[in-house]
């Protein structure tokens, strides 16, 4: 019971740590956020929409799809001559072409989601960062505000511009719980994958035992043809050596035959092989 307690202060020691470092001050002066309320119009005028001119009816409009494609690709002579204007007229000063052409496409993946906003609440919230602080508008659309997230530096450089929705606690329940079941079902889906893998293991061991047999067999009748083949060759050796061995009475009974038969020649005879048989005499052979 003590650990848990133990557990739970720690737990709470930390959150106020962080609502701590979260509620630190930017010290700035009145002119400097003046300065940064100044720039943040003019990048909302430069990024997201054409700010109406004094004396019109105060609407903003959305720019161009013609608009966006010339703000994306802007040669580096003309960035740096809009950068010069931008520094000399609102002391607006952006770090590079990438931070500005990153600003537009995360403000136009933001415009997909929510529309185009149609209004500003008044007011910046400023938080320290790493290198310098951040400053914090707040866009109104017909769904839902987007934050504008504007990164300084400690030169009062802008280093990034990020756009991002406010979703409701519902929204934002939701959106864990779809994470949570995405999640939980790609690692179902790679269990049952990895259980087919393992499950095939015993196919492949099947496969490969059924390939061995039938290699055995056709080795084994391979070996079973050979050596039939090899007793055959044993025995026509066996036969031609034996008459090669009696030529003399092989002539003898080759003639005898051919006289028994009443040819004038022994052409035509083969004698294969001569054998000694005890049942009938020779005599009784002729008549």
């Amino acid at each position: 019971m003590k650990k848990i307690i133990t557990l739970i202060c720690c737990v709470l020691f930390s959150m106020l740590l962080l609502t701590g470092c979260a509620s630190q001050e930017v010290n700035l002066d009145d002119a400097e956020k003046q300065q940064v309320e100044y720039n943040v119009n003019s990048l909302i005028s430069l990024i997201v929409v054409e700010l109406p001119d004094e004396g019109a009816d105060g609407s903003w409009t959305a720019y161009s799809e013609a608009d966006r494609e010339v703000q994306l690709n802007l040669s580096e002579e003309l960035w740096e001559e809009m950068q010069t204007k931008w520094k000399k007229e609102n002391n607006l000063k952006i770090e590079s072409q990438k931070v500005y052409e990153g600003a537009i496409t995360s403000y136009l993946s933001a415009e997909e989601e929510n529309g185009t906003p149609t209004g500003l609440v008044d007011g910046l919230v400023y938080a320290p960062s790493e290198d310098g602080f951040t400053a914090t508008a707040t866009l109104v659309t017909d769904v839902r505000n987007v934050e504008m997230v504007v990164l300084y530096d400690e030169d009062m450089y802008i280093t990034s511009v990020a756009f991002n929705p406010v979703y409701t606690i519902g929204e934002n329940m939701e959106r864990a719980a779809l994470n949570t079941l995405l999640g939980m079902g790609t690692v179902f889906a790679i269990l049952i994958l990895i259980m087919l893998i393992i499950s095939s293991f015993s196919l492949i061991a099947k496969f490969e035992k059924a390939s061995a047999a039938r290699k055995e067999k056709k080795a084994a009748k391979a070996a079973k043809g050979d050596a039939v083949d090899n007793t055959i060759a044993q025995i026509i050796e066996k036969e031609e050596t034996e008459l090669a061995d009696d030529l003399e009475l092989v002539a003898v009974i080759s003639a005898a035959i051919a006289a028994y038969e009443g040819s004038a020649s022994t052409e035509g005879f083969v004698v294969r092989s001569i054998k000694k048989s005890n049942k009938r005499s020779w005599k009784s052979t002729l008549n």
